[in-house]
């Protein structure tokens, strides 16, 4: 516990024009201690603390207050235990304090049963019988039916807005809308579903026809939405042609139902939605889901001049704050006055709390008797909010005593696309990988309509549907063409001759722009860029490369394997001259001649070293112990350094090659490959009238290979591709079957004889010039990049795989395990090499004294070619 200091620091987001309206009351300054304790349920210290200490520490330091230094204790305790609160007021007494602020935004469930369902863990007094007469509790937590407290309790302030006020809110603004029926969405644990019962009430006093249903939640807890449960229940609100929507729930499952409506076709301009929130800022609810759909959404805030990035309970703790702060003006001067004392001032904060009223962080507050012990929110307000586009303007206000004022009338035409809103498009489409296709699980989830399919088309269709405000309905079918011109009576079949005949209005589909088909659609601005590719058998043999003999192993394990080589000689060498069983001590005492001491110097070493590595052989072998252990261990790993790369060599020499000699059309005119097209594909008319080469020669090829290679059908065409010589004048289409489906075929070169690709509309049809103004801004925004790096640059199930079978290059992961066991043989070797050194020394010592004793007679020599030599005196 203690004051806060006074030195500079910078002002609070707590305060602002809140404290020069609150130091215009003080009319004296003089000098008061007053102290404060903060009781915070289980993690709330953390989320308010800082806001709370902030505040009241502006406060003691602005100039002009009166000399009133606060001392702040907090506290924190969870109150899902009975008496946590009556403990915690016992301890602020212990310690002199007699005023005290209780934070408490725990929304847990207390228990199973369900006469508590719904219900926060709540911090209350349930001791009556101690006397807590001098206490003034500031409570700000969520509403709980109030049970009245003897005087002996104190002064209990509750500064949430009661359950009843939010209905009543509610009901208010929804007669002001002159709404008849609605749809009630609420979970258990929004503050308005406390007085649920009493709200369906006042609506039945009315005629309303409200039919409620619960938001499905995932066990206990209150953020988790069951999602499937959620969609089926949208589906019965949407089915039920109900337009008006109450949502009473928190910001988390706000977000979840409304990005459903999104899906759902929910959110447009038929729709009005009445979203009650008190738990999180404007700013976490998606407004950018509802731009230009036209649909109404009325939110509730207070004060919004303050701003919509401060949690609403935020506030509510921080108009606890500042409460206190006015009690103890009020009190500092009752002291001026002289109607008591300074020591007395400290305890009667409670005598001023209902006389107390100042413009808060939400709005005016003031407080009024409910008991002789109890004082609730007297007047509160909150200012209604509508969306307009991606933002939120204030259009009333509510209050208790006023209910609810429209200053301002939405005007839902501004938002809705005055040519497609509130249209149903009829669409036909077919399944083509990437564009529309049907998702994996869609018949298992029991998924229908357009929820069964997913691609490019389909996701831009579903944000331009949320944007322009239409709703549509799909046929999807199977075998459907793009369409072709019966040349006798010029009528077309296929999706054309649909669109020609006004069945429908949009064919979903990436169709390639061609001026022939302009006699019977208008096209939208290019979507995609189409064009073809060559399709041939992936070949199963690589050419040869300069350095492909290195390609067993990565440069890394290279340059680690070098370096270990480089390491064991130097070892080695340092080996034989400080060993004194190496080769090199032996020479030094004479015992081997002077040439084979050198047999392990570094140089010798390090190629005897290279020499085990390249399976030729050591020159010359340790004689130490030490020596013995390092160089069988670097044996093992040249062992198996050698196998591994001649087992990895052999694969590498057989591998896999994607670089292939025919890449172009101009490589396919000059090979002896053959190859064929599509009969109808555009292509083909113009290899065969054409008089540039390499076209030419390619044209004249397909005139005299004929129906062989010009075929009707793709599947014949690529089945044709797995002979060895031939090529496949591919579209667009075929490339993405390569990628997914058919891994033995492969396309190579680039992307030739381009076109753009578009979306087909009925000649002279109205919504071509908004689809055309919406494809322009994707691109801008760049969702048309989204698109296309989500479904066209994917890799493909073939080419992963492909390239998983092919890199079979080792990496330096591979050896980990066998360089760690070379360094446990560096750790073996170093300690041999020690114990021998000290071995040797020990035993020199003994003999020199063991000297003394013996004739000084010379013993046998070895000589370098093994031989005896003995001199005998």
């Amino acid at each position: 516990m203690g004051p806060f200091a006074r030195e500079k620091r910078p002002p609070s987001r707590a305060l602002g024009l809140l404290l020069v309206l609150l130091l215009s009351q003080v009319e004296t300054v003089f000098s008061l201690n007053v102290d404060i304790g903060v009781m915070y349920a289980a993690g709330n210290k953390e989320a308010y603390g800082e806001g709370v200490r902030n505040l009241l520490r502006d406060v003691s330091e602005s100039p002009g207050f009166p000399d009133v230094t606060f001392f702040l204790v907090e506290l924190e305790s969870s109150c899902t235990e009975k008496d946590a609160l009556d403990n915690a007021a016992a301890w602020f007494k212990q310690k002199g304090i007699c005023n005290i602020l209780v934070v408490n935004n725990d929304r847990k469930v207390v228990s199973q049963d369900h006469s508590l369902e719904g219900e926060a863990t709540h911090c209350y007094y349930h001791d009556l019988t101690r006397n807590n007469s001098e206490l003034l509790t500031m409570v700000v937590q969520r509403p709980k039916l109030a049970h009245s407290l003897p005087p002996n309790s104190g002064i209990w302030v509750t500064s949430y807005p009661k359950p009843d006020d939010l209905s009543l809110m509610i009901v208010h603004t929804v007669e002001k809308y002159k709404w008849t029926s609605a749809f009630v969405l609420y979970d258990r644990f929004a503050d308005a579903y406390r007085s649920l019962e009493k709200f369906l009430n006042w609506a039945a006093d009315r005629d309303w026809l409200l039919r409620v249903k619960e938001i499905p939640l995932i066990g206990e807890g209150p953020d988790k939405v069951d999602k499937p449960a959620l969609t089926t229940l949208l589906r019965q609100v949407k089915t039920s042609r109900e337009t008006h929507v109450i949502l009473l729930s928190n910001s988390a499952i706000i977000n979840d139902v409304l990005d459903r409506a999104v899906y759902l076709l929910m959110v447009n301009y038929q729709y009005h939605w009445i979203i009650t929130s008190l738990n999180a800022p404007l700013g976490d609810l998606g407004f950018d889901n509802f731009r230009d759909t036209g649909v109404r959404v009325t939110f509730f805030h207070p004060n919004t001049e303050l701003g919509g990035n401060t949690r609403i309970f935020e506030r509510l703790v921080l108009d606890g704050a500042l409460s206190l702060v006015h009690s103890a003006m009020e009190a500092t001067r009752a002291v001026d006055r002289g109607e008591m004392t300074e020591g007395e001032a400290q305890c009667r904060l409670r005598d001023y709390i209902t006389e107390i009223e100042f413009d808060g962080y939400t709005g005016n507050v003031h407080y009024k008797d409910v008991s002789v012990s109890t004082k609730v929110r007297n007047n509160l307000v909150m200012d209604l909010m509508e969306n307009t586009g991606s933002h939120l303007v204030k259009v009333g206000k509510w209050s208790q005593v006023d209910g609810a004022n429209l200053t301002s009338q939405f005007n839902s035409s501004f938002f809705t696309n005055p040519v497609l809103g509130g249209k149903r498009l009829r669409i036909i489409s077919k399944e083509r990988d990437p564009w529309v296709r049907l998702k994996p699980h869609a018949d298992t989830e029991g998924l229908k309509g357009v929820e069964r399919y997913e691609g490019f088309l389909v996701d831009m269709l579903n944000v331009m549907a949320t944007r322009l405000n239409f709703t549509f309905a799909i046929d999807v079918r199977d075998n459907i063409t793009i369409g072709s011109q019966n040349e006798a009576d010029g009528s077309w079949d296929g999706m054309i001759g649909l669109l020609a005949r006004r069945e429908y209005d949009l064919a979903l589909d990436a169709v390639a722009t061609r001026s022939f088909r302009l006699k019977a659609v208008d096209f939208t601005e290019p979507i995609e860029m189409a064009g073809y590719y060559l399709i041939m058998k992936r070949p199963s043999r690589a050419a040869p490369g300069l350095l492909q003999f290195l390609n067993p192993f990565s440069y890394t394990v290279w340059a680690v394997m070098l370096c270990a080589n480089l390491g064991v000689a130097i070892l080695l060498g340092i080996n034989n001259c400080l060993n004194p069983y190496e080769w090199g001590g032996l020479a030094k005492r004479g015992e081997v001649e002077e040439e084979e001491g050198k047999s392990l110097n570094f140089w010798n070493s390090l190629w005897t070293v290279w020499g085990a590595y390249v399976a030729a052989g050591p020159e010359f072998l340790p004689r130490s112990f030490a020596g013995r252990v390092l160089a069988s261990l670097w044996f093992f790993v040249c062992l198996v350094a050698i196998s591994s790369y001649t087992a990895n060599l052999a694969a590498f020499l057989t591998k896999t090659n994607l670089d292939q000699q025919i890449s172009s059309l101009k490589d396919l005119a000059n090979s002896d490959y053959r190859f064929g097209a599509l009969e109808r594909n555009t292509i083909v008319k113009f290899l065969m009238n054409s008089t540039d080469e390499p076209y030419k020669t390619l044209g004249r090829r397909l005139k005299r290979w004929g129906g062989e290679v010009l075929m009707d059908s793709r599947d014949k065409l690529l089945k044709k591709a797995e002979d060895d010589r031939f090529v496949f004048i591919a579209d667009n289409e075929n490339q993405f079957r390569v990628k997914e489906e058919l891994c033995n075929l492969i396309v190579v070169g680039e992307r030739f004889f381009r076109s753009p690709t578009a979306l087909m509309f009925p000649r002279g049809s109205p919504y071509v010039t908004e689809f055309n103004r919406q494809i322009l801004l994707f691109r801008e925004e760049g969702f048309m990049d989204i698109l296309r790096d989500r479904y066209l640059n994917v890799p493909g199930e073939c080419s992963t795989k492909f390239v998983a079978q092919d890199d079979g290059q080792l990496q330096i992961e591979s050896f980990i395990g066998l360089f760690y066991l070379l360094l446990v043989g560096v750790a073996l070797f170093l300690i041999v090499g020690l114990v021998e050194i000290f071995f040797f020394r020990a035993k020199g010592e003994k003999g020199e004294n063991d000297g003394e004793k013996k004739d000084d007679a010379p013993g046998p020599k070895i000589d370098i070619n093994g031989q005896v030599n003995a001199t005998y005196l």
